[in-house]
């Protein structure tokens, strides 16, 4: 074979020839190892979660949702369940501040504002010195008046945390030679109670439902939503209040065409299992006399736009008549108990990505009413 002239041109040629190559080869490792990578950085997040909240019986990770911090994006949020009820929840934080740059960090805090433990995902701080966070951070103070192990600290009490070396009554202890790390570790920390603040409420220690948060809406509320959701249709002035045998409260109303002629439906409004923030919430659930589902609502003025996105997405909070038709919408479907179930608990119905928890909790609202329906469809025909 001849021999190509080392020429500038042939040089060229041959120099993109081998970077050609070189790139191929790269990206097929990429594609070959990319799906591992991702399955290794899924379950060190699973085993950390495990190590840094309290005892669970759910998955947190399936459940997970993200919290929105206003200039700083969002953060993943895992809730840790125990029979149901919240125990603690695991924050996916991060900070840019470190000596190398970004710090990825897993932080688990109990319902109480305690940090029971975090977990350092990704660093590239500086090996024997910024990169003893998990280490430094878990080991006893030399004395009473600094922190050093931030397990078991009430951020409630201690937050804003600052390093005692910056004065301003700062308590943490730095890391050795390693100041920059440390202060990056603790906007880390911050961060991720901000998200917990977030999701449990400003200042508040435990996300459990109070008497008022799970009272049924006004009056007004209930008839001036219900004529959002069905507005050809109007209630029929006997209402019928109760409470179920777990003490959650109803109200259910008949309704019929504006003319009634007839009853053709019944509005049951009682409230719905803990949304992800933890509260119950109120809702207008209508049925026509067959049982049909034929709108819902939640009845929450202070409810989210997430929140609202979520009902929408089941057909919730919209006028069937003028709404898109959706393959996700239960509206015109005869539901019960049992089909208002995730494919996460056994059922067939997709929960919103992201939204495991609320998804769930507007179900479980809509399967309550359906039985509360149930015991009084009776009344709506009388």
């Amino acid at each position: 074979m001849k021999k190509l002239p080392s020429t500038l041109p042939n040089m060229i040629l041959s120099l993109g020839i081998i970077c050609l190559i070189i790139a191929g080869i790269l990206a097929l490792v990429n594609v070959a190892t990319k799906d591992t990578i991702a399955q290794a950085e899924t379950k060190a997040k699973v085993e950390a979660i495990k190590e840094i909240v309290p005892a669970f019986d759910n998955n947190p990770y399936e459940e997970r949702d993200t919290v929105a911090l206003e200039g700083e994006g969002s953060l993943a949020v895992y809730p840790a369940t125990q029979g149901g009820q919240p125990v603690g929840y695991a924050i996916e934080t991060y900070t840019d501040a470190g000596f190398a740059g970004h710090i990825d960090i897993m932080v688990g805090f109990d319902m109480e504002s305690q940090i029971v433990g975090f977990k350092v995902l990704k660093h590239e701080e500086t090996p024997g010195l910024g990169a003893k966070i998990q280490e430094w951070f878990t080991s006893p103070a030399p004395n009473a008046d600094l922190i050093r192990d931030v397990r078991g600290l009430n951020m409630s009490q201690a937050s804003p945390l600052k390093v005692s070396k910056d004065g301003g009554g700062g308590k943490v202890d730095a890391i050795t030679a390693a100041t920059i790390s440390s202060r990056a570790f603790i906007d880390a920390l911050e961060r991720a109670y901000r998200a917990y603040q977030s999701v449990v409420g400003e200042g508040g220690s435990t996300a459990q439902p109070t008497e008022s948060s799970c009272a049924l809406p006004e009056r007004e509320v209930i008839d001036s939503l219900f004529n959002t959701l069905l507005p050809a249709y109007r209630l029929v002035d006997k209402a019928k209040n109760g409470t179920t045998d777990d003490g959650t409260p109803w109200l259910t109303q008949s309704y019929g065409p504006n003319n009634m002629s007839e009853t053709t439906g019944l509005l049951v409004v009682t409230t719905s299992d803990n949304d992800y923030e933890g509260r119950c919430l109120p809702m207008l659930v209508c049925f026509d006399n067959k049982g049909v589902l034929t709108a819902f609502a939640i009845a929450d003025l202070n409810a989210t736009g997430k929140l609202l996105s979520i009902s929408n997405h089941y057909g919730g909070n919209q006028d069937p008549a003028t709404a898109k038709p959706s393959k996700s919408s239960l509206i015109g479907k005869r539901v019960t108990s049992s089909s208002l179930k995730l494919s996460k608990d056994g059922g067939a119905i997709d929960a919103v990505t992201g939204s495991t928890v609320s998804s769930r909790a507007i179900l479980q609202g809509i399967a309550r009413a359906q039985r509360i329906f149930e015991a009084n469809a009776n009344e709506s025909t009388k």
